[in-house]
């Protein structure tokens, strides 16, 4: 038997059909709803507000390159300097996150846990490359060597005070930073006879010095100078350890943020202008 095409007598309602007339009332929710919305809104993305924070990793104590000002309380140095001036290019309010392991603050920073790291980092050989891999750096800032720090009272000296070698800390019980350059110099340069011993924070290592407890301690040659002229005549630099590093800003793998290129253009125009001597002075003497 055939059936008819037409709508039975009760589905019709004043000429339309009720699937037309429905259709009819979805079309309208939609157009109502989008009115409450804002079509824009719905239909294309929205633009993420500005950061207003620059938010950058260190990690203290290091001078004078960053340090905390117990007196004022507040982070100071080399780094924070250059820190605050590439804050105000970006027109920003710079705000410091302290890490007291050194590891941790590069990972963190790779990963975007954190929109820059000031913190005496090398970006030069192979660490530098090695730490390429999980975060970007800007152009270089600072030229670094390490240096061996001791106590005073200790017969400690290098064969040839301006380039320590390997040689030169045998039979030693040697303190370094885990993850930094200090590290890695000292294990793919040790003596037989060397003891290695990592420390997750400098402030812990230094007092491992000062108590006798290692011999020696390997770290970045200004910071070096600054705990020996900190120390009360406790503590000396016991020589130089030629390692021709780079120190660089560091910012999450890729740099999300494009904030790479303000850097580099600012680190520019301050050793053009003359600021970048400015604040060597004022922290290096």
């Amino acid at each position: 038997m055939a059936t008819s095409a037409a709508p039975p007598p009760e589905a019709v309602r004043g000429g339309v059909s009720k699937t037309l007339f429905v259709v009819t009332v979805v079309i309208v929710a939609i157009i109502a709803f989008l009115g409450g919305v804002g079509v824009a809104g719905v239909i294309l993305p929205r633009t993420p507000p500005a950061k207003t924070n620059l938010i950058v990793a260190t990690n203290v104590p290091f001078p004078p390159f960053e340090d905390f000002n117990t007196t004022w309380g507040g982070f100071e140095g080399f780094d924070i300097d250059l820190s605050q001036l590439i804050a105000t290019q970006l027109g920003r309010t710079l705000v410091i996150r302290q890490f007291t392991d050194f590891q941790a603050l590069l990972g963190t920073t790779g990963k975007g846990g954190v929109d820059m790291a000031a913190s005496a980092i090398t970006s030069s050989g192979v660490t530098g490359a090695n730490r390429s891999k999980f975060m970007s750096f800007s152009d270089s800032y600072y030229d670094a060597n390490q240096g061996a720090l001791v106590q005073t009272s200790s017969t400690f000296a290098c064969a040839v005070p301006s380039n320590c070698t390997g040689a030169d800390f045998a039979n030693l019980n040697v303190g370094v930073q885990q993850g930094t350059t200090s590290e890695a110099w000292l294990n793919d340069n040790k003596d037989p006879t060397t003891t290695v011993t990592p420390f997750t924070a400098v402030d812990t290592m230094l007092a491992a010095l000062r108590l006798g407890s290692i011999d020696a301690v390997i770290i970045d040659y200004g910071p070096a100078q600054s705990f020996a002229a900190g120390s009360g005549g406790a503590l000396r630099v016991g020589g130089t350890i030629i390692t021709n590093e780079l120190y660089s800003f560091a910012v999450p793998l890729g740099d999300p943020d494009r904030i790479l290129p303000v850097i580099n253009q600012l680190l520019t125009q301050i050793k053009a202008d003359g600021r970048y001597n400015t604040l060597i002075t004022k922290w290096f003497g």
